[in-house]
């Protein structure tokens, strides 16, 4: 577990963030969400900026520990102080997952590394009927391939794939 959620990103998906947040809340973490719902445009109430920017601006000022973000941060948003992540849901896109990585791997002064989390979900075996158990083996298969290139770039490397081995 973390000691220190500033600089944290969770990506999660539309069933999650209600209860993300509300976690975030129970442990007293000052959070954002960061949704397609937050203005880009700029406006008198937020100092001239937009909704987005300010949003960016507090949290890397530390004002927010972290962003709760649902389809978004994913291309074209610079967040240089962003250090670690948590990615609770998975893209089928290469693209758009390197993009997510991207946002917290990028340098700035004093970062000396990020810390990204990769959540997977093993299916049950037990549950899977004939007619989804193929479809559910394609997915985590992927899924695994997936935390197999994240891993492959991390410091902790032989770590990594000894915990998919392991519980994989």
């Amino acid at each position: 577990m973390m000691d220190d959620y500033s600089g944290l990103i969770v990506y999660c998906s539309h069933n999650q963030i209600d209860r993300v947040m509300n976690i975030l809340s129970d442990h007293n973490i000052v959070f954002h969400k960061f949704t397609m719902d937050e203005g880009t445009k700029p406006s008198s109430k937020f100092g001239g900026i937009s909704e987005r920017d300010m949003i960016l601006e507090e949290f890397s000022n530390g004002n927010y520990q972290a962003l709760v973000a649902m389809h978004c941060l994913d291309e074209g948003v610079d967040v240089p102080f962003a250090s670690k992540a948590i990615f609770m849901c998975s893209s089928n896109s290469s693209r758009e997952f390197i993009q997510r990585i991207g946002r917290v791997i990028r340098r700035a002064p004093g970062k000396t590394h990020a810390d990204i989390y990769d959540l997977i979900v093993k299916p049950n075996n037990d549950t899977w009927d004939d007619s989804l158990k193929n479809f559910e083996k394609s997915i985590f298969e992927k899924e695994k391939e997936r935390y197999k290139k994240i891993g492959f770039i991390a410091e902790n490397y032989d770590f990594v794939i000894d915990k998919l081995n392991d519980n994989l």
